[in-house]
């Protein structure tokens, strides 16, 4: 009679644990969807596909796994609960500031507990207490529970532990093979073959957790129903002898001279906003140097992140846009690091390459990165950084002070490409600069009072980036060497989320780009807006009158039917977006070679020769 009483009691237990499983489980799932919203709250109003409250069972079984490795109910719950916790707040902050929820390989990031503290203000040292008391707490009920079930005689067997355990990792590992499937067929989440430009409004009705597991194994980009191997081949000899006649015209290499890319981090032209600021620019010398030289406007897909992304289609002059959710796409976490192709403007140097970024190296492979496409030297914080000083209050090393980290590093012997990503600009924006000469005056008529402080902060940031700027010409002018100074803005910084429809249309999306060649070579030089990061180096290449490879011979080739940016299945060009449907026959068969390029190196079998993007003759 007492054995039965006991498994009648494991009985009623196991199905209380489940339900509380299960409600807390729904639970989770709800918060992971309110973090997609401003303040955790979802309007009234929203469009919701099925998908969007299901999960649960991915978040039950997690569960479960974790408790049959624990035997406690309790702690394996209130794990999983603080776990989720983590998550929610991480992308509620990711949402708010960059318009975008955290991927799958994003949580990865998890191995960079420092950096993502910094972004919260959270000192690593209490952050680092606050979660040794939760395990110790943790720990000692656990112990607590086990000492007490086995004084009264109730506890789960390792048997059935044993069953759980088997029975939950096997129903993880099924769906994590076939996360696409499960997403589908379990989750019902209806995947669309439009092009995406806004990945947070679709996540916004299809449900967080379907959105994550469509990123565990995603397809980034269209096979092209035209790659082949012949076609391929075709592609190698067509742009080698394109690019064979180009070089007769041209009288150098690459490798002559000195360049320097230079990311800007969240720099923008305030005054490309209509009646935003009531007195002067703060960036006279960079908007007289971009008017004055080869330059103009970039197309930038992000406000507020994205930074890797656009250096990336920099170094490699691969478009982001023909990815099939490109804003949901890191190139440097999500595969770059195994393509098999990692050629890039690198390729042009057989002196010393450069990069240097004060800030950490661990977030988004760049050290991984970095080393693959053949970078000699990476600097940055505790790591060949010298100089940290900062501006005023502000929490990140000022470009003054990278400015000489980069000229110590230019002086030396045998360097030839300088990579630099600065950081001073980049948020928070709460921080001051004391004695700063420059105070902007912004109408609050067209950006939010709220937010005015911020913007006056950052506004007065990119003053002194102005002058780091110039000091830094002005040398270029005195040096023996020949110089190309690529200089650009990678987006806009996050103050402006939320203002889209302030201002509407691209205008959130074009930052300052120039190139400066001493000895007053790009004087008067092309002035291009709207353009794609994938086209810096062809037109440095062009404008320098530079030798190019077969590959910068295709992209010379579309410069010069007026392509800006090319998309999935679209380019822009001065006269606008044209869908592949609308252009010539000529110039589709030129869009669809890079394309076919494009997916050969990065998805595809990697056909094309090595020396189509290296060999310059």
């Amino acid at each position: 009679m007492q054995k039965v009483v006991k498994a009648l009691l494991f009985i009623a237990y196991f199905i209380l644990l489940f339900f509380i499983i299960r409600i807390n489980s729904t639970v989770i799932i709800e918060w992971l969807n309110k973090s997609m919203f401003p303040d955790y709250t979802i309007d009234p109003g929203q469009d919701f596909h099925d998908s969007f409250f299901n999960g649960v069972s991915l978040i039950f079984t997690i569960t479960i796994f974790v408790y049959s490795i624990l035997g406690t109910a309790i702690v394996s719950i209130v794990m999983i609960d603080l776990l989720m916790f983590g998550l929610v707040f991480a992308n509620q902050m990711k949402a708010m500031e960059r318009n975008e929820f955290i991927t799958f390989s994003e949580l990865k990031t998890i191995a960079s507990p420092k950096e993502i503290l910094s972004f919260v203000d959270v000192s690593p040292a209490f952050a680092l207490l606050i979660a040794i008391v939760t395990i110790l707490v943790l720990a000692g009920i656990q112990v607590l529970i086990v000492k007490v079930s086995k004084k009264i005689n109730f506890y789960v067997s390792r048997r059935i532990r044993i069953v759980l355990f088997v029975v939950s990792l096997s129903v993880l590992v099924a769906i994590f093979m076939k996360p696409n499937y499960y997403n589908t067929h379990v989750l019902k989440f209806e995947e669309t073959h439009s092009h995406n430009f806004n990945p947070l409004k679709r996540a916004r009705k299809d449900g967080y957790l379907p959105t994550l597991m469509n990123t565990v194994k995603p397809t980034y980009m269209d096979r092209p129903g035209n790659y082949s191997k012949d076609r391929i081949t075709q592609i190698s000899k067509k742009y080698s002898k394109i690019s064979k006649d180009i070089n007769k015209d041209r009288d150098k290499s690459l490798n002559e001279s000195q360049t320097f890319l230079y990311l800007s981090e969240s720099l923008m032209d305030p005054k490309q906003l209509p009646d935003l600021l009531l007195n002067e620019t703060p960036i006279p010398f960079i908007s007289s140097t971009v008017k004055n030289n080869i330059g103009g406007t970039m197309y930038s897909q992000y406000i507020g992140g994205g930074t890797a992304n656009l250096e990336w289609s920099v170094l490699t002059s691969f478009s982001l846009e023909v990815f099939r959710e490109p804003l949901v796409v890191t190139p440097y976490s999500d595969f770059y690091a195994d393509s098999k192709n990692h050629h890039t403007i690198l390729d042009f140097y057989n002196k010393n390459k450069v990069a240097l970024h004060p800030y950490t190296a661990h977030l988004y492979n760049r050290k991984t990165i970095y080393d693959a496409i053949g970078f000699d030297e990476f600097h940055y914080l505790d790591h060949g950084i010298k100089h940290t000083e900062k501006l005023g209050t502000h929490t990140r090393v000022s470009d003054e002070a990278l400015n000489k980290d980069m000229m110590e590093v230019a002086n030396k012997k045998d360097v030839g490409l300088i990579h630099i990503l600065s950081m001073q600009n980049h948020s928070p924006y709460n921080k001051e600069i004391p004695e700063m000469d420059y105070e902007p005056e912004i109408n609050t008529d067209v950006f939010p009072k709220k937010k005015e402080k911020e913007l006056f902060n950052y506004l007065q940031g990119i003053h002194a980036s102005d002058k780091a700027m110039k000091e830094l010409v002005n040398e270029w002018d005195k040096s023996d060497k020949e110089i190309n100074f690529l200089f650009y803005g990678d987006h806009f910084p996050s103050v402006f989320r939320g203002t889209e429809n302030q201002f509407k249309g691209d205008l959130l999306h074009e930052t300052p780009w120039f190139i400066y060649m001493n000895h007053g070579r790009s004087e008067g030089g092309i002035q291009l807006d709207d353009l794609s990061p994938v086209f810096f180096v062809p037109v440095l290449l062009r404008e320098g009158h530079y030798y190019v490879s077969a590959y910068q011979g295709l992209m010379d080739t579309l410069l010069e039917k007026g392509v800006k940016r090319i998309g999935k299945d679209y380019i822009v060009s001065d006269e606008g977006k044209i869908y592949d449907k609308d252009l010539s026959k000529e110039l589709l068969t030129v869009v669809d070679d890079y394309r076919i390029v494009e997916y050969d190196a990065l998805f595809g079998h990697n056909w094309l020769p090595g020396d189509f993007y290296t060999e310059i003759k």
